[in-house]
């Protein structure tokens, strides 16, 4: 058979069972360009903090064990490296609920500094690895939209110019939108739509251009800002319509009717909606919030207020994301794809914005998965501050608010920014980069 025949929407039947076929170099890819080496990127949020003694391992090294609520990962333990000690300085230290804003920004927003400061990791990453797919990227959150620019925010993706990016909480708008062949009346609509929204986008263009020469400097920039935004539209639209007519990834039957039956937000199904947007090749930037910060169990963030009983239940959520995770990587370890599998070409960054002590952004949980294409020494802790010995660990637990050595040891945490790892993962995946917010250089210890 003629390999052009064949598509990646090309499936095994058998059993009466639907399976997506892996990827096989002889089977052409549904892009609109030829193949490329793909090179993907998932950005996860933890909210609200972790247990920090079920997280943070006591050792480092390739040795270190791992505590009860990380070893939900242990069949991936060689896929991953843990990092203690890493913060975004940047950031207000007691930035509480705004970690969100900060954990791929690293740039202070939130804490009463505006939203304009700097562009979120995922969306640095895409013009390098996401322009050759229908989604340029996908953001997936609890709720839709951004929330409100404070610790109701419900974003962890950023634009060019600090502006927060809408998100979708619906798994059937989503699926629809990635999964869901229109018809052509729907395709008619559209273009005609496109048509109309041209037209309009023309003549402001054509009216700005004017009104620039007859403003100051200031204006000229807010035009600008404005005339950027009117170009972004422009080049979406563009995309859209030239991907109206490429077949969608065909998703097996019994999944599709799960998905278009829910259109409320559900975690479970928001994490296959990940997986399917990667494997599919309709995306290859995604972010996922799983809650809004400061939201339904608010309170185990202020754990040292009363950790016996806060403590436990954020156990359970705890358990519930990091299992999810577990999920995700082992689902995306087991397709193979040219070079090893899926999870080989894929960057995981996993974390919080709460630190070890509650509230505050030093020393954040912190993990990187998959990747291992691009170089990453997985199997790891790297630790970038003092590790706490058993006795201190436990004057932390009892003392709520942290050890007597804690200013001390604040210190140490001011020597690896958290921002060096985005751009040791930039590197590795291709992307050149010497400078990310705050960082200082490259991650040693990591590739």
């Amino acid at each position: 058979m003629n390999s052009k025949s064949i598509s990646r929407r090309s499936v095994l039947r058998g059993l009466g069972a639907t399976l997506a076929l892996p990827w096989l170099e002889s089977i052409a890819s549904a892009s609109a360009t030829p193949t490329k080496k793909a090179r993907r990127f998932v950005g996860m949020y933890h909210t609200n903090g972790v247990n920090p003694y079920k997280w943070y391992p006591s050792m480092e090294g390739r040795d270190y064990e791992m505590p009860e609520n990380l070893a939900l990962l242990k069949e991936l333990r060689t896929e991953f490296t843990i990092f203690s000690g890493l913060a975004h300085f940047r950031a207000p230290q007691s930035a509480g609920h705004w970690g969100l804003s900060n954990l791929l920004t690293g740039c202070g927003n939130g804490g009463g500094v505006k939203f304009h400061t700097s562009i979120s990791f995922d969306q640095y990453l895409v013009p390098h690895i996401g322009k050759d797919t229908r989604i340029p990227s996908l953001n997936l959150s609890c709720k839709t939209g951004v929330g409100a620019l404070n610790e109701r925010i419900v974003t962890m993706s950023f634009g060019k110019r600090g502006n927060p990016l809408p998100t979708e909480s619906s798994p059937r708008r989503v699926f629809e939108r990635l999964f869901v062949e229109p018809t052509a009346e729907a395709k008619a609509r559209f273009r005609n739509l496109q048509s109309r929204n041209q037209s309009i986008l023309d003549n402001i263009t054509e009216d700005a251009k004017k009104l620039n020469r007859r403003i100051g400097k200031r204006d000229q920039q807010k035009l600008d800002d404005y005339l950027t935004n009117v170009r972004s539209v422009e080049k979406q639209m563009s995309r859209d319509d030239r991907w109206l007519d490429t077949p969608r990834y065909k998703v097996d039957p019994a999944t599709g009717k799960k998905m278009l039956k829910s259109d409320r937000y559900d975690f479970d199904l928001m994490l296959e909606l990940v997986y399917l947007s990667l494997i599919s090749d309709t995306t290859r930037v995604v972010t996922f919030v799983p809650m809004e910060e400061g939201g339904l169990y608010h309170g185990t963030s202020h754990w040292n207020r009363n950790p016996d009983k806060s403590l436990p239940e954020m156990d359970k959520w705890d358990r519930k994301w990091i299992g999810g995770l577990a999920k995700l990587g082992a689902k995306l370890k087991s397709i193979e794809e040219a070079e090893g599998t899926f999870l080989d070409s894929t960057s995981i960054i996993y974390g919080g914005g709460h630190g070890r002590r509650p509230h505050f952004s030093h020393d954040l949980p912190l993990l990187l998965m998959g990747g291992k294409n691009f170089g990453f020494k997985h199997g790891q802790h790297l630790a970038f501050a003092p590790l706490l010995d058993a006795k201190t660990d436990q004057e932390q637990k009892e003392n709520g608010n942290g050890s007597a050595d804690f200013a001390k040891r604040r210190g140490e945490f001011k020597k690896t920014p958290l921002s060096n790892l985005f751009v040791s993962v930039a590197n590795s995946m291709g992307v050149s980069s010497q400078q990310f917010a705050d960082s200082s250089g490259e991650l040693s210890g990591l590739i």
